[in-house]
């Protein structure tokens, strides 16, 4: 996979399709196969830009707290290396958070704004969800971290129902998800506050939810809809924290109507 250096920090990403870009923001501990399901359908249309960030899966993992404003300068920077002027831009979870700040810095090189289960600040429950979650990967590594993160991750039917994909899932994340790496990006988010600023996001925006997410719960989605003026909130019945992989078919679906009727802010 290609990597571009950014103030020496090398950025592993992927470029499939051609047309306006999209790019997809990674959760907290994906790296780009996250997004699989989705470059099929996006592909037929689209430019589609999947990368790590700084601290995920084939990027470099310096030892420093990865915030969201670090990240979405370091999407700027990725954007200019590649010659691309204008995107849509798709964050889930941690990425959304990185979406937002990308949003309100760089309004102009924004299309249109995807926000999938995420939150415009670190509520009291995700806080300490959080800091669980860095005190399991201290104690018993990426591989307990993963144990503890996963009622919180999908719906109780997609966890009944995919428990070989679950299993696939967890191999990957121990296998890219290094402990220390995990502890400075999950003490990374903890700095994201991006709340008072959400009056600053013009561009058009869907909110998508998952109505069973019980990691960042549909209020927050709520919180971001009444607080982006030009925005839309859609809520995915029976699916938890992770559309893209719990509801990819009605994920992308949605996504794709949503952003093809402001493609002409990108072209």
């Amino acid at each position: 996979m290609p990597r571009i250096d950014i103030d020496g920090v090398k950025l592993n990403y992927e470029l499939n399709g051609k047309g306006p870009y999209v790019v997809f923001i990674n959760g907290l501990t994906m790296d780009v196969n996250g997004w699989i399901l989705q470059v099929p359908d996006f592909s037929k249309r689209y430019s589609v830009l999947r990368y790590d960030c700084r601290g995920q899966g084939q990027s470099d993992k310096p030892d420093m707290e990865y915030t969201p404003e670090i990240h979405a300068e370091d999407l700027k920077r990725l954007l200019d290396k590649l010659s691309i002027e204008k995107a849509h831009i798709v964050g889930l979870s941690n990425g959304g958070m990185i979406a937002q700040h990308f949003a309100v810095n760089y309004p102009q090189r924004l299309g249109a704004l995807v926000l999938v289960d995420t939150c415009s600040y670190i509520g009291t429950l995700l806080e300490l969800i959080i800091k669980t979650w860095i005190k399991a990967t201290e104690v018993g590594g990426s591989e307990l971290r993963y144990d503890v993160a996963l009622p919180f991750l999908f719906s109780e039917n997609f966890i009944r129902n995919n428990l070989e994909k679950i299993l696939s899932l967890k191999e990957a994340s121990v296998k890219t998800n290094p402990p220390k790496a995990v502890i400075n990006l999950a003490r990374g988010c903890l700095k994201h506050n991006i709340h008072e600023r959400l009056s600053n996001i013009t561009a058009p925006t869907l909110i998508i939810v998952g109505e069973e997410d019980i990691l960042i719960p549909l209020k927050y989605s709520r919180i971001l809809h009444e607080n982006i003026k030009n925005s839309k909130l859609l809520v995915m019945r029976d699916c938890g924290h992770v559309p893209p992989i719990e509801k990819p078919e009605e994920f992308n679906k949605a996504v794709i109507s949503f952003i093809k009727d402001h493609d002409h802010l990108v072209i």
